[in-house]
């Protein structure tokens, strides 16, 4: 649905989404343990109001703009946010980066950390244009994508079960030689082989909606294995979580 515009009390037109009738996805969101990983690294809490309406804040803006970088790190040397180009990260101290100016300054100060450093492309650059503006998109570019990732699970599903030699479908042998390397490329997504993880994100989403049982799209009874676990290790999680509240409960009620 189109976004009603609307003006604030200076004029200015504001545009007011209805979240209940608008489809939106969102990475951060579809597990409790990827949000709870995003509330750590950036320092979100709810402890007080005041930091609870600023982690809502940041979540409702990390909802309407997927494609932004979820993690924005900071340079240990000058203490500034490292929004683009290249930061300098090491691999054995915690959360401790640099920017490219000062990993190539040499009078800066890196405090206890004197291993090597690894270059590492900062998140979202592709879709960020400074302060990470190009991560909003419209309404009509969001549709855009989401048919467009249809038409890639369709593929997906075609190339999978296509046995024909002659398809005339050039996506398709396309679509093939990129499964035939998934199984064979010992980088694997884990790794950082971007063809792989293409793959493995459209596995996802295919084995989200799949109800086959024994479904012969490569690996979708391992990704849904997997998806089960993880519902499991949540539901344990927030049994956990009841059990503890119940006994704080009660712990609280004996003492009264």
């Amino acid at each position: 649905t189109e976004a009603n515009v609307k003006t604030d009390r200076k004029g200015n037109p504001v545009k007011i989404f209805d979240d209940d009738a608008e489809e939106l996805e969102c990475e951060i969101l579809e597990t409790r343990q990827d949000f709870l990983n995003l509330c750590k690294k950036n320092h979100y809490q709810f402890d007080q109001p005041r930091r609870a309406k600023h982690t809502s804040m940041m979540v409702l803006w990390h909802l309407h703009n997927p494609d932004a970088a979820k993690i924005v790190q900071m340079c240990a040397g000058c203490n500034k946010d490292i929004l683009n180009g290249i930061r300098y990260n090491c691999p054995q101290c915690t959360d401790y980066d640099l920017c490219s100016d000062c990993y190539k300054n040499p009078n800066v100060q890196r405090g206890s950390c004197t291993h090597q450093l690894v270059p590492k492309s900062v998140d979202g650059d592709s879709n960020q244009n400074g302060g990470g503006g190009g991560g909003q998109k419209t309404e009509a570019q969001r549709r855009e994508r989401r048919q467009h990732i249809k038409l890639h699970i369709q593929l997906l599903e075609h190339a999978s079960l296509c046995n024909s030699s002659k398809c005339t479908s050039s996506n398709c042998v396309k679509m093939k030689q990129y499964l035939m390397h998934s199984k064979s490329c010992k980088q694997n997504h884990s790794g950082g082989c971007k063809i792989c993880k293409r793959i493995l994100s459209l596995l996802k989403y295919h084995a989200l909606s799949c109800k086959t049982k024994n479904c012969l799209i490569p690996n979708c009874d391992l990704v849904k294995d997997r998806l089960r676990q993880m519902r499991r290790q949540q539901q344990a999680m927030d049994d956990r979580r009841r059990q503890e509240m119940n006994r704080q409960y009660r712990a609280g009620s004996s003492q009264g």
